[in-house]
Protein backbone atom coordinates (compact mmCIF):
# COMPACT_ATOMS: atom_id res chain seq x y z
CA UNK A 1 0.00 0.00 0.00
CA UNK A 2 1.80 3.45 -1.28
CA UNK A 3 -1.03 5.67 0.39
CA UNK A 4 -3.79 5.74 2.48
CA UNK A 5 -6.53 8.22 3.76
CA UNK A 6 -10.06 8.04 5.94
CA UNK A 7 -12.95 10.10 5.40
CA UNK A 8 -14.11 8.94 8.67
CA UNK A 9 -14.57 11.54 11.31
CA UNK A 10 -12.77 14.38 9.07
CA UNK A 11 -13.78 17.79 8.78
CA UNK A 12 -11.82 18.68 6.00
CA UNK A 13 -10.49 22.45 4.96
CA UNK A 14 -12.97 25.71 4.03
CA UNK A 15 -13.24 25.38 0.57
CA UNK A 16 -10.07 27.46 -1.31
CA UNK A 17 -10.96 30.87 -2.49
CA UNK A 18 -10.80 29.22 -6.04
CA UNK A 19 -13.63 27.46 -5.57
CA UNK A 20 -15.92 28.95 -3.47
CA UNK A 21 -17.81 30.11 -6.48
CA UNK A 22 -18.74 26.06 -7.52
CA UNK A 23 -20.83 26.20 -3.95
CA UNK A 24 -24.20 27.74 -3.10
CA UNK A 25 -23.22 28.08 0.15
CA UNK A 26 -19.74 27.76 0.07
CA UNK A 27 -19.36 27.90 4.20
CA UNK A 28 -21.43 24.87 4.47
CA UNK A 29 -18.93 22.47 2.53
CA UNK A 30 -15.96 21.39 3.50
CA UNK A 31 -13.11 19.95 1.30
CA UNK A 32 -10.76 16.97 2.19
CA UNK A 33 -7.90 16.13 0.14
CA UNK A 34 -7.04 12.13 -0.12
CA UNK A 35 -4.38 10.57 -1.30
CA UNK A 36 -4.82 9.05 -5.51
CA UNK A 37 -1.60 7.42 -6.97
CA UNK A 38 -3.42 7.42 -10.45
CA UNK A 39 -2.12 9.73 -12.98
CA UNK A 40 -3.84 12.52 -13.58
CA UNK A 41 -6.41 12.35 -11.21
CA UNK A 42 -7.32 13.81 -7.70
CA UNK A 43 -9.36 12.69 -5.08
CA UNK A 44 -11.27 14.56 -2.86
CA UNK A 45 -13.62 14.02 0.04
CA UNK A 46 -15.99 16.89 -0.19
CA UNK A 47 -18.79 17.13 3.19
CA UNK A 48 -21.67 19.07 2.27
CA UNK A 49 -23.55 20.55 5.33
CA UNK A 50 -27.65 19.78 4.92
CA UNK A 51 -28.94 22.34 1.71
CA UNK A 52 -25.35 22.89 0.61
CA UNK A 53 -24.99 21.68 -3.18
CA UNK A 54 -22.67 22.71 -6.11
CA UNK A 55 -23.75 24.97 -8.79
CA UNK A 56 -24.44 23.46 -12.38
CA UNK A 57 -21.22 22.14 -14.32
CA UNK A 58 -19.43 20.04 -16.55
CA UNK A 59 -16.49 18.17 -16.17
CA UNK A 60 -14.99 17.68 -19.70
CA UNK A 61 -12.79 14.86 -18.44
CA UNK A 62 -15.61 13.46 -16.29
CA UNK A 63 -16.16 12.91 -12.31
CA UNK A 64 -16.32 9.76 -10.58
CA UNK A 65 -18.40 10.42 -7.08
CA UNK A 66 -18.47 7.76 -4.44
CA UNK A 67 -21.45 8.55 -1.49
CA UNK A 68 -19.55 7.55 1.75
CA UNK A 69 -22.23 9.35 4.28
CA UNK A 70 -25.73 11.04 4.73
CA UNK A 71 -27.87 11.60 1.76
CA UNK A 72 -27.34 13.67 -1.15
CA UNK A 73 -28.62 14.72 -4.54
CA UNK A 74 -27.27 14.73 -8.06
CA UNK A 75 -28.97 16.67 -10.90
CA UNK A 76 -28.60 15.69 -14.74
CA UNK A 77 -29.94 15.61 -18.18
CA UNK A 78 -32.39 13.02 -17.07
CA UNK A 79 -33.59 14.81 -13.76
CA UNK A 80 -33.06 14.78 -9.72
CA UNK A 81 -31.70 12.06 -8.21
CA UNK A 82 -31.52 11.03 -4.21
CA UNK A 83 -28.37 9.28 -3.42
CA UNK A 84 -27.13 7.59 0.05
CA UNK A 85 -23.81 6.32 1.27
CA UNK A 86 -22.81 3.73 -0.88
CA UNK A 87 -24.25 4.78 -4.38
CA UNK A 88 -21.63 5.64 -7.18
CA UNK A 89 -22.55 8.22 -9.58
CA UNK A 90 -20.30 8.40 -12.82
CA UNK A 91 -20.68 11.29 -14.82
CA UNK A 92 -19.25 11.00 -18.40
CA UNK A 93 -17.12 13.72 -20.01
CA UNK A 94 -18.96 17.00 -20.97
CA UNK A 95 -22.36 15.95 -18.87
CA UNK A 96 -24.15 18.83 -17.46
CA UNK A 97 -24.30 18.15 -13.68
CA UNK A 98 -24.56 19.30 -9.56
CA UNK A 99 -24.93 17.40 -6.65
CA UNK A 100 -25.02 18.54 -3.07
CA UNK A 101 -27.03 17.39 0.00
CA UNK A 102 -30.30 17.18 0.68
CA UNK A 103 -32.10 20.30 2.17
CA UNK A 104 -32.38 18.25 5.34
CA UNK A 105 -29.25 15.55 5.47
CA UNK A 106 -25.73 15.83 4.98
CA UNK A 107 -24.05 14.80 2.50
CA UNK A 108 -20.00 13.06 2.16
CA UNK A 109 -18.39 12.09 -1.41
CA UNK A 110 -15.33 11.09 -2.46
CA UNK A 111 -14.41 12.34 -6.31
CA UNK A 112 -11.95 11.41 -8.81
CA UNK A 113 -11.08 14.14 -11.39
CA UNK A 114 -8.61 15.97 -13.61
CA UNK A 115 -7.52 18.48 -11.28
CA UNK A 116 -9.06 21.66 -12.23
CA UNK A 117 -11.42 20.08 -14.70
CA UNK A 118 -14.57 21.48 -13.85
CA UNK A 119 -16.29 24.38 -16.18
CA UNK A 120 -18.74 26.18 -14.83
CA UNK A 121 -19.80 28.41 -17.56
CA UNK A 122 -23.05 26.47 -18.23
CA UNK A 123 -27.03 26.89 -18.25
CA UNK A 124 -28.63 26.57 -14.66
CA UNK A 125 -31.96 25.57 -16.52
CA UNK A 126 -33.92 24.27 -13.57
CA UNK A 127 -31.36 24.10 -11.21
CA UNK A 128 -33.67 26.19 -8.67
CA UNK A 129 -36.30 25.28 -9.33
CA UNK A 130 -35.68 21.16 -9.12
CA UNK A 131 -34.71 21.32 -5.23
CA UNK A 132 -37.60 21.69 -2.96
CA UNK A 133 -38.00 21.46 0.91
CA UNK A 134 -39.54 17.64 0.51
CA UNK A 135 -36.24 16.50 -1.48
CA UNK A 136 -34.96 13.00 0.01
CA UNK A 137 -37.51 12.97 3.06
Amino acid sequence: MDALGTTADAKGEPVPEGLRSLFNHPDDVRVQHLPCELPNLDSLAVHFGAGARTVPHVHHGGQHLVVVEGVGVVGDENGVHVVRAGDVISNPPGAWHWHGATPDHEMTHVTFEAPGDFDMNVERRDWEHTYGPDLGA
